[in-house]
């Protein structure tokens, strides 16, 4: 088979499926060969999650509104596409706070996600109790449970630094991560390195002192979060705009998936004619993934089917400085379930992100429904703007009307790692295996933001051209 035959069908046009595309078409032009590529998209735009709005000169974030610099996808990705150079940090100076009981507590400096890096701010932390500072000191002698395909965050985090610092610290923040509920997460899914710590030093805190980094992810040119000057959605353009002409296809829904004899694979979309294709990357939802594969292995459709996912709603809001009573500090807060809230979390947008705003207004970026609140993200926009109103007016001390309003839904958008997921992943990868030419990217397979995204797409386009290249030289 010459190299012109090389053909390649990316399903789903979110930033995994797109980073897949890119890749592919690096791949290829590395080699002299020209990019024979289809990107399918069930939606009318590509970008998935990813969006970017103008309000007048001042941007909104339906999605994602940066990437973590820790991990190098991210970065690399912006490099590759020129764009490098209008990265810009996050102003997130003063950390995090908590809301409890009714008070905004800062979450103290070095804490990452469960146990604490530095000790004296813990000490002196007013987020804790004496008995909850105590237990959670307490942590390195506390015995590693016996060997256990795996367990939930809510169990793990309990079990090791105990029940304040999960209902404080862990749950708040990982449930509103992931939009999930801390008693079914997965702790393998989304802590793994907490797990192989405490397995391999007996204690999670023991393993933070001494693993190499001091910590479950290694700086790569600096820590913290950077976005493009234009937002989030400009690396979707930069991607899109890559794109082998001809390639890019919204609104075209994957119906069936077939295998030829010849080995290749048959995607059938609803039009008159058939996409065939040497290799596929299924990057889409789930949900969408899993019909399609049916006619394929019915018992991976199953596996892959089994995905749940929850809804949330993104609400914008913004006041004038004049109207908040209460100081801001940090970049925003979560709220821990025991509060009795609906509102989960809260960015002060145009305080991490100066002149992004007009001066003289706060912007306030606030998250709702979830797994524990999924009536919520059903409500109407107006009942979603007047609830999150009255949430900041009672927690920011707030006295006038919203000066601007936008709530946004995402409908069935974040997966939920549920205990056993890491096993289900496993499966899936073996069943995988048996089907040359198909291959899986993105959230399905446990890859949570832009940079995991990005490098499950990169990671898959790499193995979708071994495998054409394998088949043309045979």
């Amino acid at each position: 088979m010459s190299p012109e035959r090389r053909r390649f069908a990316v399903v789903g046009g979110g930033i995994a499926g797109l980073a897949t595309a890119h890749r592919l078409g690096e791949l290829c032009r590395e080699r002299g060969e020209p990019p024979s590529l289809v990107v399918l998209e069930a939606a009318g735009r590509f970008g998935g999650l990813v969006r970017t709005d103008r309000v007048g000169a001042a941007l909104l974030e339906a999605g994602p509104d940066s990437f973590l610099l820790a991990k190098p996808a991210g970065v690399e990705l912006c490099e590759r596409l020129g764009i490098d150079g209008e990265l810009l940090r996050v102003d997130a100076g003063g950390g995090a706070r908590v809301l409890v009981g009714g008070r905004l507590r800062e979450l103290p400096p070095g804490f990452l996600m469960t146990a604490p890096t530095r000790l004296w701010p813990v000490v002196v932390s007013p987020l804790f109790s004496p008995w909850g500072k105590l237990r959670m000191a307490l942590e390195r002698f506390v015995p590693p449970a016996p060997a256990r395909d795996d367990e939930s965050l809510a169990s793990f985090v309990t079990r090791r630094f105990g029940g304040e610092v999960l209902e404080r610290a862990a749950e708040p923040v990982l449930a509103s991560v992931f939009m999930a509920d801390a008693d079914a997460l997965s702790v393998s899914a989304v802590l793994p390195r907490f797990v192989e710590m405490e397995r391999a030093f007996g204690s999670v805190s023991r393993g933070l002192r001494r693993s190499p980094g001091g910590g479950p992810i290694r700086p790569h040119g600096g820590v913290g979060f950077a976005y493009p000057r234009g937002g989030v959605g400009r690396i979707v353009e930069r991607l899109v705009e890559r794109l082998p002409e001809g390639a890019a296809r919204t609104r075209t829904p994957l119906r069936a998936l077939a295998r030829d004899p010849d080995g290749s694979w048959r995607l059938i979309t609803g039009g008159s004619t058939a996409i065939l294709a040497d290799a596929v990357v299924l990057a889409c939802p789930a949900y969408a993934s899993a019909p399609a594969l049916r006619d394929v292995d019915a018992d991976l459709a199953r596996e892959v089917g089994d995905q749940r996912y929850a809804s949330c709603a993104i609400v914008h809001l913004s006041y004038r400085d004049a109207d908040v009573a209460r100081p801001l500090e940090g970049f925003g807060f979560f709220v821990p379930r025991s509060e009795g809230r609906d509102l989960l979390a809260a960015s002060y947008v145009s305080l991490k992100y100066p002149g992004c705003w007009p001066s003289g207004e706060l912007l306030v970026r606030c998250f709702v429904g979830g797994a524990l609140r999924p009536a919520l993200a059903e409500l109407s926009e107006g009942a979603l703007v007047s609830l999150v109103d009255r949430e900041l007016c009672a927690i920011l001390g707030i006295r006038g009307e919203p000066r601007f309003a936008r709530a946004t839904r995402a409908v069935r958008s974040m997966p939920q790692y549920e205990v056993g997921f890491p096993r289900r992943a496993a499966s899936i990868a073996r069943r995988l295996a048996s089907h040359a030419g198909l291959f899986l990217a993105g959230g399905s397979l446990g890859a949570v933001g832009l940079p995991d995204c990005i490098r499950s797409g990169e990671q898959a386009a790499e193995a979708a051209y071994g495998h054409a290249a394998t088949r043309s030289a045979g």
